[in-house]
């Protein structure tokens, strides 16, 4: 290591240009994304200030812990290897968790009790239980990625955002036309055309927030209330969340989906990482993304944290170490200012939806140039199986607005005749498992490995069994049916090595 580096790995908290383009993205990601859940219960009667004041504290210090441990691992290894283009892990809320717990977990409680509390801290606790399962898993993520295929992973991350995301979230986007459509433009122009915005290339994030935002205040779409600083405290001083973690159990059935797909994305960002020089071991960084995870759900936020797949891109404009350092510090000085609820004001849902479409085409680029072309019969299956959740959140969302119940039987009669709701409820509870198993069926028989595709029927029976797919909530016998739908088609694939028919046509080439 010469001088030049040795200062540079004692420095590593300067930021440069890159470091504060990224440091700008990753603020502007987690301050938009973390009002999410406060507008999907507004409309159900969960107060903003509530939501604002219970949910947002919590993932603040969970964020801050988790970024840490990450930055701790980057620095690590730049001075192992001497290096000082090390960049370090992207780390902030997850998107498709926040909209799984907010409408399959914390929505459906608040439906039946009435009670916001009640609400809160079961997804609290769900959150807990997702830092919990992380950690377990993290001594044997290793064995995990090996019995996973790859192809089957990256759609799995693919599905949930491209697609679970995309489609749950875009419609936003002409709440106000307008807004929607010049937010949408300077995303097509600055990010998926990659056209630099001016000699300096201002952040393209940046513009697509502000000059939208200027757009919806000039046409009084948006009215934000200052509502001053106060100092608020990165955690609820409550025992409750943690005590709510026996309520939570039923819904293992989304909180599992949602931790794998997490473990997977900790793969693919780790794998992402090294193939641009950056290896980090996989088991360390999922056990700091586990342990901000449990912070955030012990703080009393429902709001679940994980890897963002950027560490390629972030090290491409030029981002190191000092971006993930700080990224969490301005945001905790946002929420402890109690600045977060003018904040939330300042990100309509025409701006969000924007904003999403950029990261889901970019997963959706990214999962297609990761998978052998071969796969890709697997990744397009996954990419259309998340229809049903989206779906399936939708109807839930709009029946309470019109007094009316999915656990009525005359109003279950009549969207079973409309759109096969027992069918759209089977294709969307637990999604991401559904997808994870199919991609991997498809995939294993692509291989010609037969007993591995029937492996995985078997798993798909089990799960339907005690409810982690096809089923709301956990339980015993839930789902028999579909149990006996997957061990027949575990015999089907598994018979496949009999009746194929490209083994006479391979010995006659060869012969």
């Amino acid at each position: 290591m010469t001088a030049a580096d040795t200062k540079i790995s004692q420095r590593w908290w300067v930021l440069g240009r890159g470091d504060i383009d990224a440091t700008v993205t990753q603020v502007g990601f987690n301050l938009a994304q973390m009002v999410i859940p406060v507008f999907l219960l507004l409309p159900f009667g969960i107060p903003a200030a509530f939501s604002v004041s219970h949910f947002l504290p919590g993932y603040a210090l969970g964020f801050l812990i988790g970024s840490l441990g990450l930055v701790r691992l980057a620095v690590g290894l730049a001075r192992r290897e001497g290096r000082r283009d090390v960049t370090a892990h992207a780390y902030g809320n997850n998107v498709p968790a926040i909209i799984a717990y907010t409408l399959s977990i914390m929505l459906p409680v608040y439906l039946q009790t009435h009670d916001a509390t009640r609400a809160w801290q079961v997804g609290a606790a769900a959150v807990t239980w997702t830092g919990i399962l992380k950690l377990a898993a993290a001594p044997f993520v290793l064995h995990l990625r090996k019995f996973i295929p790859g192809p089957a992973a990256m759609t799995v991350f693919g599905a949930a955002i491209y697609s679970y995301l995309a489609l749950v979230l875009l419609q936003r986007l002409f709440d106000s036309p307008i807004v929607g459509l010049v937010a949408l433009a300077i995303v097509a122009a600055s990010v998926l055309s990659n056209v630099p915005i001016t000699r300096w290339r201002i952040p393209p994030f940046i513009v697509a927030w502000i000059v939208p935002l200027m757009v919806a205040l000039a046409i009084g779409y948006v009215h934000p209330v200052w509502q001053g600083v106060s100092l608020v405290l990165p955690f609820v001083g409550t025992p409750e969340p943690l005590n709510a973690l026996v309520w939570a159990l039923p819904y293992l059935s989304v909180i599992a989906p949602i931790t794998v797909y997490h473990i997977l994305q900790d793969i693919a960002s780790v794998a992402g990482g090294a193939a641009v020089g950056d290896e980090y071991d996989v088991r360390s960084v999922l056990i700091w993304d586990g342990l901000g995870t449990l912070v955030c759900g012990i703080a009393g936020s429902p709001i679940t944290p994980e890897l963002y797949a950027l560490l390629p891109p972030y090290k491409a404009i030029g981002a190191r170490i000092s971006y993930a350092f700080w990224t969490p510090i301005l945001f905790l000085a946002v929420v402890m200012s109690g600045l977060a609820m003018f904040i939330a004001q300042l990100f309509p849902w025409p701006i969000l939806a924007a904003m999403i479409s950029y990261v889901s085409i970019g997963v959706g680029m990214a999962t297609l140039r990761k998978v052998d072309p071969k796969y890709w019969s697997a990744v397009l299956l996954g990419f259309v199986l998340p229809a049903g959740a989206v779906v399936q959140a939708a109807v839930n969302s709009a029946l309470p607005a019109l007094r009316a119940s999915a656990a009525n039987p005359q109003v279950q009669t009549a969207l079973n005749q409309a759109i096969y709701w027992s069918s759209v409820q089977g294709l969307g509870n637990g999604f991401l498992f559904l997808v994870l198993v199919v991609a991997s069926v498809v995939t294993e028989m692509i291989d010609r490995r037969f007993g591995r595709a029937a492996l995985w029927c078997a798993i798909a029976a089990v799960f339907s069994w005690f409810g982690l797919m096809h089923s709301a909530l956990l339980g015993w016998g839930v789902q028999p049916a579909y149990s006996a739908g997957w061990l027949a088609a575990g015999a089907i694939v598994y018979s496949a090595r009999w009746w194929r028919g490209d083994t006479a046509v391979l010995k006659g080439s060869a012969g």
